[in-house]
């Protein structure tokens, strides 16, 4: 199949055009290839506009279902492998697509996973340069893509309950991030609780990190800091930081109680 040559400079373009490529060759609709690579119809439509990005699932069903030899999946590595992302990049591209259960803790922030382009925007401008914001936003934001596929991960997101209360960027933009969090906090496969600040949770306090249990039954970490950041699977570090979590989740309240505090926040904020 012949690619169009302007689609080469981005790999998540040429994967919008070859998909659709791919597809109108086979004779299929996008109803019929959604329910190949076992997704929504609006989904496809999504990726092929552009308006979404692929997750490994897609990108696996894909050269399967066009009998290909890890076409998509290359492109998908090649979207993964942001120059932003850094250290981050192996948890984005290896490590999120392929869980079973994602557990993360966030002090300060809203989780990453879980921001709006306007939040993450706000954190990102004040610590990347300003060709490399659009890039950083967009790399944060598709990461809420894995829940799209057709074997999407638990996720449990612990958050301090002063992250409510920290208007990053603005007011409006935080009440509209506390809106969409409360939406996201409704998908059955996505937890959030809140931990209350008279909980202490010294536990807490050193830094956020991440937790993943991915398909083989292995286990990973990542922790982040203002110096640097890791990702590993030493199980020393993936036993003390599983420890530290449940410590923090014993003082988080119930689901119920915490959507309640962030619609308290909502009101609060948009007064």
């Amino acid at each position: 199949m012949e690619t169009s040559p302007g689609d080469q400079t981005s790999p998540r373009a040429q994967f919008a055009h070859d998909l659709a490529e791919y597809r109108k060759t086979a004779k299929m609709t996008q109803a019929a290839l959604a329910v190949r690579l076992r997704c929504h119809e609006s989904l496809i439509s999504h990726i092929e506009t552009g308006r979404r990005a692929p997750t490994i699932d897609i990108a696996e069903e894909a050269d399967r279902t066009f009998g290909l030899d890890g076409h998509f999946v290359a492109l998908f590595t090649k979207i993964a492998q942001s120059p932003s992302l850094g250290w981050f990049a192996r948890w984005v591209e290896e490590i999120e697509p392929r869980a079973v259960i994602l557990q993360s803790w966030d002090p300060l922030l809203i989780p990453g996973i879980l921001q709006t382009p306007d939040y993450a925007r706000a954190i990102f401008e004040t610590t990347s340069t300003p060709g490399r914001v659009d890039e950083r936003v967009e790399a944060r934001t598709r990461r809420i893509a894995v829940f799209d596929g057709p074997h999407p991960p638990t996720f449990i997101a612990l958050i301090d309950e002063g992250v409510l209360n920290r208007p990053i960027g603005s007011v409006d933009i935080l009440a509209a991030q506390l809106r969409y969090l409360l939406e996201l906090a409704q998908h059955p496969r996505i937890t959030v609780q809140c931990v209350p600040i008279a909980a202490g949770c010294a536990p807490g306090m050193m830094s956020a990190f991440a937790l993943a249990r991915l398909r083989d039954g292995s286990e990973v970490v990542s922790a982040d800091s203002v110096l640097s950041g890791q990702v590993t699977a030493d199980h020393e570090a993936v036993a003390r930081l599983k420890q530290r979590y449940d410590s923090i989740r014993s003082d988080a309240q119930p689901k119920s109680v915490t959507h309640q505090a962030i619609e308290d926040a909502i009101r609060k904020w948009t007064r």
